[in-house]
């Protein structure tokens, strides 16, 4: 072990790292506060535009549907321009397509600014999720993926806290009018926050000759991986969303009122936040993939009791969801890790974003199709159903490792990618990482 590695963890790193973690994760928090708010007002925009709840449950799946347009557009931009241009420019689309649904004067068009917002904030995902973890050493970048996504748990802690006293006073339409605030975050981005080394490196050496598109992530030899990934993703958001997405209807539909609800929706955010920022040191410890099925897998002991105790045991349900989300959700902070080792740097923030964020319309369908199952099953069976079943699935692609035998299988048969001039094959970079944390 070198010198430097027998400091503790928070003394190997620079000023330059710590303030491009902070940058993509006041970006990312606020990304979570304008997500998670929807989550809470799906009621009242069920009642003020007089439509049932599934249908107003269709505004997640706006959100999510329109980010693969977002992760491939803003991945390509933070793969040639630098990822601090597409972490502003997504932040300011996504901020204005908030406030405008506070404007809205029906549902199509707050469903047409929820597609706009979709596609904000999967550009900030593909460039904030690149940016961090590129910008620490090799063996923190689990801890800079966790850290990362506890600025979206944390998001959603300040939206449980807001939510009834700006509704109660302001009416719904005013936590959207809040959307203008990250605005001012890429500000401070555009200004003080460093850009990425790893990405400033790879460009050096590519020359003008860095010509990659995330279209080619769809060429002939990289689409079985591509597709895997997908899906990994897409499960990953099927294992958390219908959780996240309808508990808040599913607490006032057993008896809570809106500042109860708001009170249990933020233990279950810290119980998310510190899940999330633990994943990252027992990832480091274990290995990514090992880390994150195994505790996708303890989530399911917590699942079902959730919806078993009732309104008549607050403590105990309050108990119960801190636990399932901190091993739940909590553990998603180590996705963006996950998919980095398949990536290396002239193709990341268009790999990941485009396979992040096509697989992130799992987060807007769970929640829709629980709705739509809740009318005859009941919406705390429906939620339970469909997340233990994309639980199980999951720790089956993942432990078994599905997606590295993938790629392995085709770096065997001569080449991982068809790639242009400059553009080297994806996960050379990041091979020795895939090997040793996807087993």
């Amino acid at each position: 072990m070198s010198p430097a590695r027998k400091k503790p963890w928070f003394r190997q790193l620079g000023r330059e790292q710590l303030r491009a973690l902070l940058a993509a994760w006041i970006g990312y928090m606020l990304d979570g506060f304008d997500f998670v708010l929807l989550t809470y007002v799906l009621s009242d925009i069920s009642a003020e535009f007089d439509v049932s709840l599934a249908t107003a449950s269709t505004l997640l799946v706006a959100t999510f549907g329109s980010r693969w347009l977002g992760g491939a557009l803003f991945g390509s931009v933070a793969d040639r321009y630098g990822r601090k241009s597409a972490m502003v420019w997504s932040i300011v689309l996504y901020s204005a397509g908030t406030f405008l649904c506070g404007l809205a004067w029906s549902f199509a068009a707050i469903f047409v600014f929820r597609l706009i917002v979709g596609i904000g904030m999967a550009g900030e995902y593909s460039a904030s999720s690149t940016y961090a973890v590129e910008s620490w050493p090799q063996h923190l970048k689990n801890k800079a993926s966790a850290f990362l996504i506890t600025g979206f748990a944390v998001g959603g802690l300040v939206a449980a806290q807001v939510y009834a006293p700006v509704v109660e006073n302001f009416g719904w339409r005013a936590l959207f009018f809040l959307g203008i605030l990250p605005v001012f975050v890429a500000v401070y981005i555009r200004r003080s926050a460093p850009e990425s080394p790893e990405w400033e490196a790879a460009t050096q050496e590519a020359g003008t000759e860095h010509r990659f598109s995330a279209l080619a992530l769809f060429g002939r030899r990289r689409l079985p991986v591509t597709l895997m990934l997908i899906v990994v993703v897409f499960l990953a958001f099927c294992t958390n969303w219908p959780v996240s997405g309808l508990m808040p209807a599913y607490l006032e539909s057993i008896g809570y009122d809106r500042g109860t609800t708001g009170d249990i929706m933020f233990y279950a955010g810290l119980g998310t936040v510190i899940g999330t920022a633990a994943s990252g040191f027992i990832g480091d410890r274990f290995g990514t993939a090992r880390t994150y099925a195994g505790t996708l897998f303890v989530s399911l002991a917590f699942l079902f009791p959730v919806f078993a105790v009732g309104a008549d045991h607050t403590i105990a349900l309050v108990a119960l969801l801190f636990c399932f989300m901190g091993t739940n959700f909590g553990i998603s902070g180590l996705l963006p890790k996950y998919l980095y080792d398949f990536f290396d740097a002239r193709t990341r923030a268009s790999g990941m974003g485009t396979v992040y964020n096509i697989g992130a319309i799992g987060g807007g369908v769970a929640p829709w199709f629980g709705a739509i199952l809740g009318d005859s099953w009941g919406l705390g069976t429906a939620m339970a159903t469909l997340t233990a079943i994309g639980v199980v699935t999951l720790v089956l692609l993942v432990a078994l490792d599905v997606p590295g035998r993938l790629l392995r299988r085709q770096e065997a048969q001569g080449g991982s990618v068809p790639h242009e001039p400059g553009d080297a094959p994806a996960a050379v970079s990041g091979r020795k990482s895939v090997d040793a944390d996807h087993r």
